[in-house]
């Protein structure tokens, strides 16, 4: 038996609560390496033969200052001098233009990694249930595409160079080192086992800490864009004290967490630098001494300076990586726990691909709850193709949620929903939504042109399709009376637009679409009588040969109907059309005459 919807809601969130804290610093490092690194192996390869290389050439200086030093000069050769500072050029230049080019290729190669790391979230953002976003909030999301892959795109191309090129610079001192002062070479190296704890220790505790912000960052992102998108509330209930406190808290949280990451940070960094410089100090002395007695030459403790500040560069590079590395880690965290969520609603293996619906629509004993609440309890009943059907009942009765299941946007606990006698578990769900249009009361229109949110319905439509589209839905003229014309952006959710302009762009872009089966849930609410004539003419033009249902809080509009669902408490009460269910004297002639009273008393 396939789990409920209640269960299956369930089981979402407690596979999200096991993926959080799972993953390990290895495995991660790994998973990170197989999914966007193996592809592009060569590129990636290249660009750390180039990190090495370019750490190599920076040990050459200090050995020619040394023969500068301890044989050219006092040997009073100055060609020798200036043939030593040629190669010293010729090692800076290679390297200068080394440099460049892990910079450029570097930076090039993490942008592409964290395109494919983004297109891959938002894909599986877009597969995930609306059970999922409706869990979620949309700054949370916006944070982990953003904000999270951010991070990671400095991570990618630093991270790498200072791990191989940092590495390869520490290892080739060191070997240089020893070569020319074994006795010097450990008293220089006395600080770096201490410096090593002490880095390790402080990057457990950034690591937590980092993790802490960046989940303070996706509530702070949160707040606010809930508030920008809500400000019209917000001065409405002049609220702007309130909301201002309630932004400082979130905001205030967020510093907290920064500066506690900042901390361990500082103090990592501070004692960094003073273990390097006790460790050049130490080595002034003890090779000071070397030098009177003999032992060394002055050439060879220079060297030795210039190693070491190269030296301490390197060092500080990957105790400054330690940071990257926590960010990296937390966001590779947060990227994972959403990308291995399984969807709940997908296509079976062998789907039913129809060539053609033909919009037949049945309702059997289906049951159906938001969490703990029940919404349909038992919901039975049978369209046939091409008629339009209206649901009418009181609110909360269960009709937006009866219709949401027919594409399958949620999952029905128990029952079935059938189109042309098959299960709609058992159709392909591209195919099935690609046969079904919806206009919602508050349809949503993207940041886009009139054209373009009208284009939706079928990406390929020629423009002039697009303008047939228009005149069917009654919006043609007032889109030519725009300023420019199809051309016209609507603004974010289409707040540029009236609330009539916006039900017919929908409507339009439901025609376009040519859907086999068509839900219209309260398109003609909250417009005046004038739009919703023009609304109520587009309707009627474009469920004409289709399987409709119409959801109308103003009876007068579906009066019309072949038929009406009276829906009460998840299920079908009283069916009929309009004059047989005026005569029976049940609950919809109570509903419709109480209407009619209201409207009359307006």
């Amino acid at each position: 038996m396939a789990p409920t919807r209640k269960v299956i809601a369930v089981l979402e969130i407690e596979e999200e609560r096991k993926l959080e804290g799972s993953y390990s610093y290895w495995d991660l490092v790994k998973r990170f390496y197989r999914d966007y690194l193996a592809s592009s192996g060569k590129v990636f390869a290249g660009l750390q033969v180039l990190h090495i290389l370019g750490a190599i050439l920076t040990l050459v200086p200090p050995l020619l200052l040394r023969a500068i030093i301890d044989d050219a000069i006092p040997g009073g050769d100055f060609g020798e001098v200036m043939t030593l500072v040629f190669w010293a050029f010729g090692a800076y230049f290679l390297f200068s233009v080394i440099n460049g080019s892990k910079t450029y290729w570097g930076h090039q190669f993490a942008q592409l990694v964290v395109r494919d790391m983004r297109n891959e979230l938002y894909r599986h953002y877009q597969r995930l249930s609306l059970g999922f976003h409706d869990r979620k909030k949309t700054g949370e999301l916006m944070s982990r595409v953003m904000d999270d892959l951010n991070k990671n795109q400095e991570f990618v191309h630093h991270g790498p160079e200072a791990l191989v090129g940092s590495m390869t610079l520490l290892l080739g001192t060191i070997i240089v080192l020893l070569t020319l002062s074994v006795p010097l070479t450990l008293v220089a190296l006395t600080f770096v086992p201490i410096l090593t704890i002490f880095a390790w220790y402080l990057l457990k505790k950034m690591h937590l800490a980092f993790r802490d912000t960046r989940q303070k960052v996706a509530m702070m992102n949160d707040r606010l864009e809930d508030n920008l998108a809500g400000m019209s509330v917000i001065k409405a209930f002049a609220s702007e004290d309130f909301e201002d406190k309630r932004f400082a808290q979130t905001n205030d949280a967020h510093i907290f967490a920064r500066m506690r990451a900042l901390k361990y940070m500082s103090v990592l960094f501070s004692g960094s630098h003073f273990l390097n410089a006790c460790g050049i100090l130490l080595v002034m002395s003890y090779g000071g001494y070397l030098v009177i007695n003999g032992n060394v030459t002055v050439g060879t403790i220079v060297a030795f300076y210039g190693y070491l500040l190269q030296f301490r560069a390197p060092l500080l590079q990957l105790v400054r990586t330690t940071e990257g590395l926590s960010e990296f880690f937390a966001a590779m965290e947060r990227y994972y726990n959403h990308i291995d969520l399984h969807p709940s609603i997908v296509s079976k293996p062998r789907a039913v691909k129809p060539s053609y619906i033909e919009g037949e629509v049945s309702f059997s004993d289906v049951h159906f709850s938001y969490g703990e609440e029940p919404i349909l309890a038992g919901m039975d009943f049978h369209v046939p193709a091409k008629k339009t059907v209206a649901l009418v009942g009181p609110s909360g009765a269960g009709k937006t949620t009866t219709v949401r299941l027919i594409p399958r946007l949620y999952e029905v606990e128990r029952g079935q929903v059938i189109i042309d006698g098959v299960d709609v578990r058992d159709i392909d769900v591209h195919e099935l939504r690609s046969s079904i249009a919806m206009v919602m009361q508050d349809d949503y229109l993207f940041s886009d042109s009139i054209a373009d949110n009208i284009r939706y319905g079928r990406p390929d439509a020629s423009h002039e399709e697009i303008v047939e589209a228009a005149k069917a839905a009654n919006a043609h003229d007032f889109i030519m009376d725009m300023p420019r014309g199809y051309e016209t952006e609507v603004g974010q959710r289409g707040l540029r637009l009236s609330g009539g302009q916006r039900q017919r762009v929908s409507i339009a872009r439901a025609f376009l679409k040519d859907p086999r089966i068509l839900i219209l849930d309260e398109a003609t609410s909250s417009v005046d009588s004038e739009t919703e004539k023009l609304i109520q003419e587009a309707i009627e033009r474009i469920t004409e040969g289709r399987t409709t249902f119409i959801i109308a809080h103003r009876l007068s509009t579906i009066v019309d109907a072949d038929e009406i669902l009276f829906i009460d408490e998840g299920r079908v009460l009283e069916r009929g059309n309009h004059h047989q269910l005026m005569a029976q004297g049940g609950q919809y002639r109570e509903f419709y005459d109480l209407q009619f009273q209201e409207e009359q008393a307006i």
